[in-house]
């Protein structure tokens, strides 16, 4: 398990950009420590469901999350959760860890009401910082980030939305990720010249409806 600092605390207040929860019921899929479950019920949310394998995080997120269960994703038993009983699935940071992310969003599709959204947020493989360690023969082991150590599955902008759209989902935005911090989502976007900016994106965020 990573010790990163702040690993299990990042939140991604760029999410109230996209879908606006208030008045949701909002599952949040590996919700760390709550930090987008927060953001969530701040931005009136009706109720927020967390799901958490780190014990320590899970424990941080209950005291902002409506509920939280302590488990692995990939095998607890998501239909006890209600389905088509939400109106926002979050999956944030969380897909490339699981060898089959597929079984899990078409699971978590199962969860959400007709017209109902998803968003995933997931790191991109075809980065600059990628490229440029490929050309040096090395992939390095980090303890966050597009190198961490932790991930299992890689994934650039087609297959991001490939993987949404084979679990039946519309996608109604795709949206890159360079930081939380202005200046450098600026600099970043001077850098790229603005035509190369999916290589500088650091992830991406992908909204999915499910058919109504």
């Amino acid at each position: 398990m990573t010790s990163a600092p702040g690993y299990f605390s990042d939140a991604k207040p760029v999410l109230l950009e996209l879908v606006d929860p208030a008045g949701m019921r909002v599952l949040d899929a590996g919700c760390g420590a709550g930090g987008n479950g927060a953001l969530m019920k701040g931005a009136g949310a009706a109720e927020v469901v967390g799901i958490e394998l780190h014990p320590a995080a899970a424990q941080r997120a209950r005291s902002v999350c409506d509920r939280v269960l302590e488990g692995d994703l990939a095998a607890l038993d998501l239909e006890t959760l209600g389905p088509g009983s939400f109106d926002l699935v979050l999956a944030i940071d969380v897909l490339e860890h699981l060898v089959a992310p597929g079984e899990l969003i078409q699971r978590l599709v199962g969860l959400l009401k007709p017209g109902g959204l998803l968003v995933a947020c997931i790191p991109n493989v075809a980065h600059v910082w990628v490229f440029a360690n490929l050309l040096a023969q090395t992939w390095p082991q980090k303890g966050s980030g597009i190198f961490d150590r932790t991930h299992v599955r890689f994934f650039a902008r087609r297959d991001m939305v490939a993987l949404l759209e084979g679990a039946g989902l519309e996608i109604t935005a795709v949206r890159p990720y360079f930081t939380r911090y202005r200046s450098l989502e600026l600099l970043s976007l001077v850098a790229s010249l603005y035509v190369f900016r999916n290589f500088w994106a650091r992830q991406f965020l992908l909204v999915g409806r499910k058919p109504a």
